[in-house]
């Protein structure tokens, strides 16, 4: 692929980011700001367990990664996408995925819907108020709000919201994403009981075109005008709703005893450990639906049902109960926690539904787990889970790693990993049955087998290590947009490197990937994926503001990537044409004032190229260079 004007344009804007990084004068940090940047709030997620073994996280205060606003610009993934924001997506790079038992979820919209295990219960200081907001380029909008607070001694309330709002350059492009959630939580004074809660509700609304009929009037046309460009649907969409809640207890078993030695008195715990129920309910509807059935892009596949209208509706819901024991007690733990040991049992009903058929099944499923730590510097940890019941007798779970610190405190040389999976994984409802008014199918699958190792060492913001995956009886869609699964074994090999360096003012983030399968007929991959994030932070106005400037890129090799299906909201295998190559780059300028932050971002600059492949899936252009403004305001009382 040749890029005829990106060497002058590159040179040109880099001049340009150059200018704002020097202009800011460097000043002395003012001792007011940095008690304000000095405010943190940390959260755990989906359960009491993480908050007493330390798993906690903070909500970044300062200029940091707050410009990439969009769920698929966060972190080091890159994504297949569409031709609009919080449309679907996959990740590049391969993982198996595990189902956790039954596979209720949309996998494509991942990143924009809520669930149980994406809660997030703040644990703020004081009462915590966040308020983000992006406008871009055709009416293009994103929200988010954050609530937390405590309403009386150890009881807190929270609440976040998501919108993701956008009509869309293309025809038929329309998306309109929501998600909320409400947290509530409480502990005695003691600790010795403690309950918490969740209600989370999502709503996904898009128009689906099924990309651009043909590929040459975007490759070749200088029209601007986006809605000229024919598509392959005129008159589909897909609606998600997602909606449940859940609740966990617990309750410690240890009895204080009063000690006497040398006539001082101490209170010791005799360790029973700690109950702990957990309760949780989710139930999904999904719709397909269009008005023209008889569309040529539907042809290839099966025979339509139903010439006048399609909708087709699937209702899946789950109810899951746990009863659990640890050796958790009532402290929540500064330090590593030499032996952790946890094992239970769980229930889980689950029903799905459409207009035709029904099917429920039950599952009794017994789990456990351990994490060692000794002397802190080397740490082992491992579970296991079996599945029993009417659906998917047999499936198995297992997970294990290790890590080893190397050197002395003082002197750290990093830590060497190694983690193994193994799963035994029945096909999902979806792959072994299903009818709509294009696909129909039902298969007789077996069981899934997957092996993964995983092995690295780490130093210093600098990880670098690799995946290898051997999949047996793997289940795949195929070039007929069908699931298919193969006969036999093959591998996949996948070399990594994350950093994160800071050289003195600036922040350089970032992954590279290598890939391969031995069986590309089945996974196709790019062999080369690159990200990487490079800004520059510096305070203005004698430390009374904070200034940012900086860009994000992103590219991958050219190769087969997958194709999407709308009416499965699935990807799925394609020969036709090959994607990638392309350098996606994003500039932007970031200010932070007290508790507030503004950015400007202008997104895809090598569009301006006149080099029109920025594909992220066949057939569907990658939006056009456009420009964004956002800001943030933070309130803590």
């Amino acid at each position: 692929m040749h890029y005829k004007n990106s060497g002058f344009l590159f040179h040109f804007f880099f001049g340009i980011l150059m200018l704002l990084i020097v202009l800011p004068a460097k000043a002395q940090r003012d001792q007011k700001a940095a008690a304000i940047d000095s405010t943190q709030v940390r959260y755990f997620n989906r359960s009491f367990d993480s908050l007493f073994l330390g798993v906690t996280h903070h909500i970044d205060t300062a200029i940091g990664t707050f410009t990439q606003f969009d769920a698929l610009s966060k972190g080091n993934d890159i994504f297949l996408t569409l031709s609009n924001a919080g449309a679907p997506h996959k990740k590049i790079v391969f993982s198996p995925v595990y189902f956790g038992t039954f596979d209720v979820n949309q996998h494509v919209f991942s990143q924009y819907l809520k669930s149980s295990n994406e809660v997030r219960y703040l644990n703020p200081v004081m009462p915590f108020t966040e308020l983000n907001y992006l406008m871009g380029s055709k009416k293009e909008q994103h929200l988010n709000a954050s609530f937390n607070r405590q309403v009386s001694p150890r009881l807190f309330i929270g609440m976040e919201y998501f919108l993701v709002s956008s009509p869309g350059i293309y025809k038929n492009n329309k998306i309109e994403n929501s998600s909320v959630y409400f947290t509530s939580r409480y502990s005695t004074k003691n600790q010795k009981y403690g309950v918490l809660a969740h209600y989370f509700h999502n709503k996904l609304t898009m128009d689906e075109n099924g990309g651009i009929a043909n590929d040459g009037d975007f490759e070749t046309s200088n029209e601007f005008d986006r809605r000229i460009i024919a598509v392959n649907l005129i008159d589909a969409q897909n609606r998600v709703k997602q909606s449940g809640f859940g609740l966990e207890h617990y309750y410690v078993l240890s009895i204080p005893q009063v000690v006497v030695e040398d006539t001082i008195e101490t209170t010791r715990n005799i360790i029973l450990g700690r109950i702990t129920h957990q309760m949780e309910y989710q139930r999904n509807q999904m719709i397909y639906s269009e008005r023209s059935p008889l569309e040529a892009f539907y042809r290839p596949y099966d025979v339509v049902l139903d010439s006048t209208l399609t909708f087709d509706s699937i209702y899946v819901s789950t109810f899951r109960n746990r009863l659990q024991w640890s050796n958790l007690g009532y402290k929540l733990l500064k330090n590593d926690l030499p032996l952790y040991i946890y094992g239970g049992v769980e229930t889980l009903n689950a029903s799905q539904s459409d207009s035709l058929w029904k099917k429920d099944d039950w599952q009794l499923n017994p789990y456990g787990g351990v994490q060692i730590s000794l002397l802190r510097s080397f740490f082992i940890d491992g579970q296991v889970k079996l599945i029993t019941g009417s659906y998917a007798t047999g499936d198995l779970l297992f997970e294990g790693g290790v890590k080893q610190f190397l050197g002395t405190e003082s002197r750290n040389l990093g830590n060497v990993f190694f983690r193994i999976k193994l799963l035994n994984q029945s096909p999902s409802w979806f792959h072994q049955r299903f009818e709509s008014n294009h696909f129909r199918w039902e298969n007789s699958f077996v069981a899934s087998k997957y092996l993964s190792f995983t092995g690295g060492y780490k130093i210093s913001g600098l990880t670098v290590g690799g995946n290898l995956h051997i999949l047996d009886k793997h289940i795949y869609m195929s070039q007929e947009a069908r699931p298919t699964q193969t006969s036999g074994t093959f591998r996949v090999v996948h070399l990594f490197s994350d950093f994160h360096f800071k050289p003195g003012k600036f922040d350089l983030i970032g992954s590279l990937n290598y890939q391969r399968s031995d069986n590309d007929t089945i996974v196709h991959l790019p062999e080369l994926s690159a990200k990487m994030r490079v800004t520059f932070t510096s305070e203005i106005f004698k430390g009374a503001a904070t200034i940012q400037t900086g860009f994000d890129a992103s590219w991958f090799s050219k190769y087969f990537a997958d194709a999407y299906m709308p009416a499965l909201r699935s990807f799925y295998l394609q020969d036709e044409k090959a994607i990638g190559g392309y350098p996606f780059v994003d500039l932007h300028l970031a200010l932070k004032v007290k508790r507030a932050r503004i950015f400007a971002q202008y997104a895809n600059i090598f569009g301006l190229t006149g080099n029109f492949t920025y594909y992220t899936t066949p057939h569907y252009p990658m939006r056009d260079p456009r420009f964004y403004l956002g800001v943030s305001w933070r309130f803590y009382k």
